[in-house]
């Protein structure tokens, strides 16, 4: 069955986390990166989760992930399950499942709701491979392959062009008319320039795109 590709904001919305290893720890990252408010679940930390605790980052509660504790805790919209028991991690998805929650668990694939794509963020720009639990190493790889190609000037390119955007908004009537300059707008030879890094140049000549079409309409 096809994944559903989504972009989540977890601003503020909770996130249980059951293991204290070096994969909870980076599960727990991603999770305070995006500002979810997180909550692990082990008898112990490694050290830079100990110190998220410390610091209040996270709320660290320190019993094994069972079924039964998890009844006992608040509910998550997501729930990770990255201990190194395979057995406790399916026991601790099952009750989240049946609780509502969304669940990805490190050792079996075939559990998981979701599951994390390797990433490649360039400011607001946030570029993903995922072969669906497959194979996170080729997803890695495919990652490094487009950091490589895309460079590093598209954060600032997306920027400049979220601005241009409120502009032909204002400018430019109905949706199928921004449609239809976008398309023309942003041409291989005004992404040949952001490659190269000319941003200057590319947002003149989308300007003057815009000056024209408006002009034209």
């Amino acid at each position: 069955m096809d994944m559903y590709p989504i972009d989540l904001r977890l601003e503020g919305r909770a996130a249980l986390v059951a293991g204290g290893g070096a994969v909870a720890h980076r599960k727990v990252a991603g999770l305070l990166a995006a500002g979810a408010a997180v909550t692990v679940v082990a008898p112990e930390l490694v050290p830079p989760l100990a110190a998220l605790a410390a610091d209040g980052r996270i709320t660290w509660l320190a019993r094994l992930a069972t079924a039964e504790v998890f009844a006992s805790l608040p509910r998550a919209l997501l729930v990770f399950c990255a201990t190194d028991n395979r057995a406790a991690n399916a026991a601790f998805g099952k009750a989240a499942k049946e609780a509502g929650a969304l669940v990805n668990d490190a050792t079996t694939p075939g559990l998981c709701d979701f599951f994390l794509p390797a990433a490649l963020r360039d400011g607001d720009l946030l570029v993903t491979v995922s072969t669906g639990g497959a194979s996170p190493a080729l997803a890695r790889t495919l990652k490094k392959r487009l950091a490589a190609r895309l460079g590093a000037s598209w954060g600032d390119w997306l920027e400049r062009l979220a601005g241009l955007r409120e502009e032909a908004k204002e400018r430019i009537e109905g949706s199928a008319g921004r449609e239809t300059f976008w398309r023309a707008a942003l041409s291989e030879h005004i992404l040949n320039l952001v490659e190269e890094d000319r941003l200057d140049e590319a947002e003149a000549e989308i300007r003057h795109a815009l000056d024209c079409f408006g002009t034209e309409s």
